[in-house]
């Protein structure tokens, strides 16, 4: 039930974030304004997460994630009002879609915190997968469906659509017969953010999930919401091409799910890893120099699978190693250092790209992963035993080790 409901409400996320990016555009022909979009999309995690982290953590998980999915219906009615009233500049449409963001990301750690309760701890893989899968078919489905929904019935019905599979999610959680209370902690709000804070820190697996996923938001995630404007300003295309290439990432994820899943039960965490870095080192460097469409849309298929596998082998890390009575509050954690280096990421990559070319701004992207996960595996020698689990590698020398070997190497910096 929640995976169906998911996927619906994954597809009108997608929907949304195309033909809005498409529209602003069209309207302003710029990167950074293009890439605002995006980062109003999922930049809130960055300051909502951890306010969700602390629900998660104190409330019944299962009713906050619902209560935050009707907040989100209900802002996204109003983008959809504003859209209709000919409203198209920027600022505002970006300032609803940071809104409803804000108020889905402080449901996401409840949501988070559910799934370890949903599956056996050896299906936790592919239940992380499972959520990519309706995800990025959301990816898929969402671009093509926008596309011909925006010519059916215009841009404001379409973001109507976006609202109305937040409901649909919002009754299936609600119908779900079984209970998510958590082990609630006592201490003041402060004490309970510096508590998820400590146990992330004291998971090695954990903590170094957090780094390797705040280095690819940095460098390659970017590329993402600046799909609209790469496909129009280097390729002369429309909703169309930014629709094919949007699907085409989507589709990869899922085959880098399904890859990365069949592939875990034989290799371990850091050799994946380690791979799948390599893989979008060369992807995003082609990505950058393609010299057409017909180059660029399988690169961003192997971008997809990439990103995809990175996601699911350090979020199933994540789920292993975090506490329960913090799982809510680790969670929220890492949502925020995603939401944050997320909007580092495309901002810097999107002013590059407006000050030089889009090119030159991912072959950059490229570059810096190479040279921050070369600096990261120097620095930190316990990195493959952390990710793998290892029993070298424990909880009561967890602090002092990232302290040493990961001085300096903060995410946000």
């Amino acid at each position: 039930m929640l995976w169906l409901a998911a996927a619906v409400s994954d597809i009108g996320t997608w929907v949304q974030l195309i033909v809005v990016g498409s529209l602003v555009a069209a309207t302003t022909g710029s990167a950074v304004q293009t890439g605002l979009v995006a980062l109003a999309t999922f930049a809130p995690q960055g300051l909502a997460s951890p306010v969700g982290g602390l629900l998660a953590d104190r409330f019944e998980r299962r009713r906050v994630f619902a209560s935050c999915l009707l907040v989100q219906a209900l802002i996204t009615t109003g983008l959809a009002v504003v859209l209709g009233a000919g409203v198209r500049t920027p600022g505002v449409l970006t300032l609803l879609i940071l809104l409803s963001s804000a108020a889905g990301a402080m449901g996401s750690p409840a949501y988070a915190a559910m799934i370890p309760d949903l599956v056996p701890k050896e299906e936790l893989m592919a239940m992380v997968s499972l959520g990519v899968y309706s995800w990025n078919a959301g990816r898929v489905v969402g671009p093509l469906l926008g596309t011909a929904l925006e010519v059916a019935v215009g841009p404001s019905l379409t973001i109507a659509f976006n609202a109305a599979t937040f409901i649909v999610l919002a009754v299936t959680v609600s119908a779900v017969r079984r209970t998510f209370h958590p082990q609630r902690s006592g201490g003041s709000i402060v004490e309970r953010l510096v508590g998820g804070w400590r146990a992330l820190r004291r998971a090695p697996g954990c903590w170094h999930s957090v780094v390797i996923l705040v280095l690819f938001n940095l460098t390659v995630v970017p590329f993402m919401g600046l799909i609209p404007i790469y496909a129009r300003s280097v390729f002369g295309g429309g909703t169309a091409l930014t629709g094919l290439m949007s699907s085409a990432q989507g589709i990869g994820a899922i085959a880098g799910g399904l890859l990365v899943t069949a592939l875990s039960s034989r290799l371990s965490r850091s050799y994946l890893l380690e791979r799948i870095v390599i893989v979008e080192i060369v992807a995003l460097a082609l990505y950058a120099v393609a010299p057409d469409a017909w180059a660029v849309v399988p690169m961003a298929l192997f971008l997809g699978a990439g990103s995809s596998g990175l996601f699911i082998t350090c979020s199933a890390i994540l789920q292993r190693d975090a506490p329960d009575h913090s799982r809510g509050r680790v969670m929220a954690t890492n949502q925020a250092f995603m939401g944050l280096s997320y909007g580092v990421g495309i901002l810097t990559i999107g002013s590059l790209g407006d000050a030089t070319n889009l090119r030159v701004a991912f072959g950059t992207g490229s570059l810096l992963l190479l040279v921050g996960f070369v600096a990261l595996t120097r620095r930190s020698r316990n990195w493959r035993a952390a990710l793998d689990g290892t029993p070298n590698v424990t909880e009561s020398t967890a602090g002092s080790s990232s302290r040493s070997t990961l001085a300096g190497s903060s995410p946000v910096s």
